[in-house]
């Protein structure tokens, strides 16, 4: 099975919405109390160049960001980490595409939604990624 079936299988067992844009596999992941956030994943290759993908997640604009918090915060995260993107502070994670398995992509997917989706609305009180 290759990586975008794991992903197309996981989100068809959780009931989540699949798109494509950019060359990016978009989920949306509800979070709850009518809430949602979408997940973008992409390609991309390490420094040894073996594929991965990145997952991310946007939380809002990083202005006016206390980086030091979100730091403080990475050492306490069990999936992803806080990174800049596109001057968007998102939470990203990596992961092989040749040790994709499907409970980790899954696990990967769910916690980082709802990771994101926590710092949202506790740094920005609303739901817009």
């Amino acid at each position: 099975m290759n990586f975008r079936e794991i992903v197309d299988s996981i989100a068809e067992a959780c009931n989540w919405k699949v798109d494509e844009a950019e060359g990016s596999i978009c989920i949306e992941v509800p979070t709850g109390s009518g809430r949602t956030q979408m997940v973008l994943i992409t390609d991309d290759v390490d420094v040894a160049e073996q594929p991965i993908v990145r997952y991310w997640s946007v939380i809002g604009p990083s202005s006016g960001i206390e980086f030091k918090r979100c730091l403080e915060e990475n050492a306490k995260l069990a999936y992803g980490a806080f990174a800049l993107q596109d001057d968007q502070l998102v939470l990203m994670d990596t992961q092989l595409v040749q040790d994709a398995d499907p409970m980790e992509v899954g696990a990967s997917i769910g916690n980082l939604a709802a990771y994101a989706d926590r710092y949202e609305r506790d740094l920005f009180g609303v739901d817009k990624f």
